[in-house]
């Protein structure tokens, strides 16, 4: 077995892995919201066809490219929080020690 000191985060890297991680489920959640949103869209009576079509035009927009993009900033924020909250953990505690086994 190798033993490894894990003394610092990168905190760019993890801020990066864990926005991208949120836009990932965003777009998730952006395809449930842009059925929601177009079935919301079609059932308005109060609209002609050229204004159903923009509203639904307008809420595939919104539901795959604003909500993956304010999750990858929320995860990106989040995960740079947490890094700087880890790395002071870690210069307290002198780190963390893993143990690796290199398999054959």
């Amino acid at each position: 077995m190798e033993k490894i000191m894990i003394r610092r985060l990168g905190v760019a890297s993890v801020a990066k892995y864990v926005g991208v991680a949120h836009a990932i489920l965003g777009v998730i959640y952006g395809f449930i919201a842009m059925f929601g949103g177009l079935a919301v869209v079609v059932e308005q009576d109060q609209l002609d066809v050229f204004s159903k079509i923009f509203a639904s035009i307008g809420a595939v927009l919104i539901a795959l490219l604003v909500i993956p993009g304010v999750l990858f900033l929320v995860g990106w924020l989040y995960g740079a929080v947490f890094a700087l909250i880890a790395n002071l953990i870690l210069n307290t505690s002198e780190g963390i020690e893993v143990d690796f086994e290199k398999k054959k």
